[in-house]
């Protein structure tokens, strides 16, 4: 779709990535799902353009994490909708499958900014693809809320882009250090995909942070996104004998190290990132016991999230990850900021955006720090029986 959209679309969709947020929100400048502050929905176009730019297609470890956020953003836009919580008007996504590459993230952002103007964008899959991007937006001023980004630099590309999620290193300097404690790790091995940026400076943060804590390095393997087989890798990382597993690869290829890890006998305890979180992961039996920080979670009521997961669930029958929860509040968090806003000028909605505070949505009740990251609290799981419960340094865990 990003390629249907041209070159123009590239720089609104970085633009209008900053737009995105939560759910059935709520602020406590009176701002929520029901009620109409700001110039109102009155002065408000019958059509809301959002730019919705995901990876839904290519390299299927990256698809199966796009393909959650965007149905995520569906889901928001046809309850926002539905609700007629933007009165007459309504939101129109305007979607793009940036298929995991810079080039069509770019593309997308130019076709978005010229040709079918949008007038906020909510998406994005990769931090490598919005950095890419990132400054054809922010040029154009238009609002940008960059959805599951976990990489850092994001907001750092201008005033008019925020973030759903802060960045995974914010996350993981308060929840590993407790993990590796609790495991007693002396030791630590490392499997990280090295032709994704983010997952390489994650490793990197990690690697540092445990080091940091007394933990050697005994294992240091890698491999690329569309590789299948990585027994050869995995073999040393068991010979090293680690006391735990640090992994930082994308989404689908957590089930082929998963087949392999079995395969190969392995035990050591796995660290994870939020990718671990999809349920055909969640739901593998190797998986028992691995332990993945997070920004979210099912089990959890805080702010909609229970209202979120529900209606998740009837209308996909089956249950969302976190990254369609990322989706999800994204697109509610940039109708909030519409609707306060009262106009779709790019500066208001970027300043409405800056003032949001006490949203609740399914990521809980949180709103932007002067730095426009988000002010949530990363949280930690640990599956458990084909389910993830959260974890604390008193969780027992059986294999």
């Amino acid at each position: 779709m990003f390629l249907r959209f041209g070159r123009q679309w590239a720089a609104v969709v970085l633009a209008g990535a900053a737009v995105v947020a939560a759910g059935c929100g709520s602020s406590d400048d009176g701002n929520s799902t029901g009620a109409q502050t700001g110039g109102g929905s009155g002065s408000l176009p019958s059509k809301v353009k959002i730019g919705s730019p995901y990876d839904t297609s290519g390299e299927a470890a990256i698809a199966s994490i796009g393909s959650d956020e965007q149905r995520g953003a569906e889901l928001a836009a046809s309850e926002i909708n539905a609700r007629k919580f933007l009165g007459k008007s309504k939101i129109e996504l305007q979607k793009a499958d940036t298929k995991g590459a810079k080039e069509q993230a770019v593309h997308a952002r130019i076709d978005m900014t010229r040709t079918d103007k949008v007038d906020a964008v909510v998406g994005f899959t990769l931090t490598p693809s919005f950095l890419a991007a990132g400054p054809l937006a922010q040029q154009a001023k238009i609002p940008v809320l960059a959805t599951g980004l976990s990489g850092t630099g994001v907001t750092e590309v201008g005033d008019y882009v925020f973030r759903v999620i802060p960045p995974l290193n914010d996350i993981y300097k308060n929840t590993d250090p407790p993990v590796l404690k609790a495991l007693g790790a002396k030791t630590a091995a490392y499997f990280f995909h090295s032709d994704n940026e983010t997952n390489v400076v994650q490793k990197d943060f990690r690697k540092k942070l445990a080091e940091s804590m007394g933990i050697k390095t005994v294992a240091e393997q890698s491999a690329t996104t569309a590789a299948i087989d990585y027994r050869q890798q995995l073999t040393k990382i068991k010979a090293a004998k680690p006391d735990v597993l640090i992994v930082d690869v994308a989404g689908a290829s957590i089930l082929t190290l998963l087949e392999q890890y079995q395969q190969l006998g392995m035990r050591v305890p796995i660290v994870g990132d939020p990718s671990w979180s999809l349920d055909d992961v969640v739901k593998n039996k190797t998986a028992q016991c691995a332990i993945f920080p997070t920004s979210w979670s099912g089990q959890t009521d805080v702010g909609t999230n229970s209202e979120f997961v529900k209606a998740y669930t009837d209308k996909y029958h089956k249950p969302p990850s976190s990254f369609a929860a990322y989706g999800y509040d994204g697109v509610w968090v940039m109708a909030n900021a519409i609707k306060n806003a009262g106009s779709t000028d790019g500066s208001a909605v970027r300043d409405a955006l800056a003032k949001l505070r006490g949203f609740k949505g399914a990521l809980g009740e949180y709103g932007f720090a002067a730095d426009r990251k988000p002010t949530q609290k990363g949280i930690t799981l640990q599956i458990d029986g084909g389910q993830t419960k959260v974890w604390t340094p008193g969780s027992s865990c059986s294999r």
